[in-house]
């Protein structure tokens, strides 16, 4: 007699590959199950993991920082010193056109024409220089930011961090331009100000990351920003080089001269402060360095 093994054959080996809980499911529910275990579920990431300034460190032992970035720190600021170098070359000529309205009553045309022609070539020097201080104070920041990720593996974007120092200073030039150049009161002069400090905001944010990230200290970053705000209600109340023209009103040349004294000392304090935070910034990151490659040299040695 013939047995048909061929249906009992089939459900052993169904029974061989199907585990208890299979067995009971229906032949939908398998489909179902298969299918959701086959093929990954992949998590939407949020927009500040894609934009958020971040990307994959492309290394994981440690490399040693670039010692470019301290040529371009020492060019910056060279730079700021340059920049306060030139306002107190304005304070002197406001204060030698003082003494000189004092000794003899009042100043002649070609006097006040001289004097205008050379506080006028001092602001244009101060403009050129400003730009390329900028310039260099954008290529440290990428450095630096650069320098952080290959001697601590992080990922931080040194673009984004660049970008966020250029946006914050034009953002501030446009609204003093537009706001503040503008305004009819004392009210509106302030709004703009306050304006200016929320766009120094971003380079703030982004350097004091970076700070954070090396583990260094971040106070000069803080201090350099609130001296930035101290410099722009100088800037936009007592004038300087960059809002003093031959179309100004003076409200007397000595007055004048001892508010951009006042200005110069806010943007030496503001240079030093500067250049204190990318030192500590740079130390910061050499620590790091040095001790991630030490760790790893001893960790090799005890294999």
């Amino acid at each position: 007699m013939l047995v048909d093994t061929s249906d009992s054959s089939r459900l052993g080996s169904t029974a061989d590959v199907m585990s208890p809980e299979d067995a009971v499911m229906t032949p939908g529910q398998r489909k179902s199950k298969a299918a959701t275990t086959s093929e990954p579920v992949l998590e939407p990431r949020s927009l500040r993991e894609r934009f958020g300034g971040q990307h994959q460190p492309r290394h994981a032992t440690p490399l040693e920082p670039f010692g470019l970035v301290r040529v371009a720190r020492a060019v910056y600021a060279t730079g700021l010193s340059v920049l306060c170098l030139l306002t107190v070359g304005g304070a002197i000529v406001m204060l030698l056109a003082w003494q000189q309205e004092r000794s003899s009553g009042v100043l002649l045309s070609t006097q006040l024409e001289r004097l205008w022609d050379l506080f006028d070539l001092l602001a244009a020097i101060e403009r050129i220089v400003a730009f390329a201080t900028l310039g260099f104070a954008t290529f440290w920041v990428v450095m630096a930011t650069w320098n952080l990720n290959r001697a601590t593996g992080k990922g931080l974007h040194p673009v984004v961090a660049a970008a966020s120092l250029l946006v914050g200073v034009f953002g501030v030039w446009i609204v003093g331009d537009q706001l503040v150049g503008e305004a009819d009161n004392n009210l509106a002069k302030a709004g703009g100000i306050a304006v200016q400090a929320v766009c120094l905001v971003l380079p703030l944010l982004a350097l004091q990351r970076v700070a954070l990230a090396s583990e260094a200290k971040h106070q000069s970053v803080r201090f350099s920003f609130v001296l930035a705000i101290a410099y722009l209600a100088l800037l936009e109340s007592l004038g300087a080089l960059s809002t003093i023209d031959r179309t100004t009103e003076i409200d007397g040349w000595g007055r004048t001269g001892a508010n951009l004294v006042i200005v110069v000392l806010v943007q030496a304090l503001g240079a030093l402060a500067a250049n204190e935070a990318g030192r500590a910034i740079e130390e910061g990151t050499q620590n790091r360095y040095d001790i991630r490659h030490r760790f790893g040299e001893s960790l090799l040695a005890s294999l």
